[in-house]
């Protein structure tokens, strides 16, 4: 089940009533009424524009809106709670049953929380597989990641940001959120240990060709098979889990390129080593960091690599 933090829907301008002009923002232009607007960022995201010009209702909401089962993140289960929970606001009153039945969806964000205890091990995994570092980049995000392609040679955008999502929630930027929970603490226990892969699917093609649906419709999004991370790490990362570099520098990074050139054969290294230095150099002094290395390799090579694509199927 595809699960989401963020949800952009559009549907008509008629499911909406009870407009609380006193909470929304009117624009006009020449005296003529173009779009009502209501927007909130705290405790939770909520974007309602009410557009006049188009006949349009635009909804746009985060997981948070569900407060208490923040956990669940947004799927098929509670998509009615979510709108429930954005009438309770009681700045205008939603038709859900007609919204859940003729909305399309331009934009989402694609969740998927995992446990793992190490957010490092996994940067170090996705940096030493990317496939061309000319077309996909690994850039720093909080403590975690941002793993994108480069757009100028691509037609989309792909990106997964990739974080701790427990560290996240401690920020001082949830507390007002979290005062507001009751059950604060089996919130932040859940997401202890918990790293999030996130992927943002920005227009309406985009939606549909990365989950794999016909069409843009809020239930269709709801209860697509596909993942979505899945293509994007297809192409962003080698297609077999790359060991990590156990080195903190550039010499030993160096030197541990060629021990995976040797297949950590010491013998194979030595002999490779004497074809580049000259006679009188001691072979033992070169060596020893490289014996060091591959002590370190020993020690670490029965713990097996990280599958990326196995953590987000």
């Amino acid at each position: 089940m595809l699960r989401f933090d963020k949800l952009k829907i559009i549907t008509s301008i008629q499911y909406v009533q009870n407009i609380n002009k006193g909470s929304f923002i009117s624009h006009a232009k020449d005296g003529k009424l173009l779009y009502d607007k209501y927007q909130q960022k705290s405790p939770c995201s909520v974007l309602i524009m009410v557009d006049y010009a188009k006949n349009e209702l635009v909804i746009e909401f985060t997981s948070k809106i569900l407060m208490e089962k923040c956990t669940e993140l947004i799927n098929h289960t509670n998509i009615r709670l979510c709108l429930q929970n954005i009438n309770a606001l009681q700045i205008c009153q939603l038709d859900i049953d007609n919204i859940l039945n003729n909305s399309k969806v331009v934009k989402c964000d694609v969740t998927k929380d995992v446990v793992h205890s190490d957010i490092e091990s996994i940067r170090k995994q996705i940096y030493c597989s990317l496939s061309n570092c000319r077309k996909w980049v690994c850039e720093p995000y909080g403590d975690g990641i941002i793993l994108r392609n480069i757009v100028s040679t691509s037609r989309y955008k792909n990106r997964i940001a990739i974080y701790d999502k427990g560290h996240e929630m401690e920020k001082a930027t949830n507390s007002t959120f979290l005062s507001m929970l009751k059950n604060k603490d089996e919130v932040m226990q859940y997401f202890h240990g918990k790293i999030r892969f996130e992927t943002n699917i920005n227009t309406m093609v985009q939606v549909r060709q990365m989950l794999n649906i016909n069409d843009n419709d809020l239930m269709s999004v709801l209860y697509a098979q596909a993942s979505p991370f899945i293509p994007i790490l297809d192409k962003a990362l080698n297609a077999q889990p790359a060991q990590s570099m156990k080195s903190s520098t550039l010499i030993d990074y160096q030197r541990e390129l060629l021990l995976r050139e040797c297949e950590y054969d010491m013998h194979k290294v030595e002999l490779k080593i004497r074809s580049l230095v000259s006679k009188n150099t001691s072979i033992k002094r070169i060596m020893e960091p490289y014996r060091k290395l591959w002590e370190e390799h020993l020690k670490n090579e029965a713990t097996p690599e990280i599958n990326i694509r196995e953590l987000v199927t």
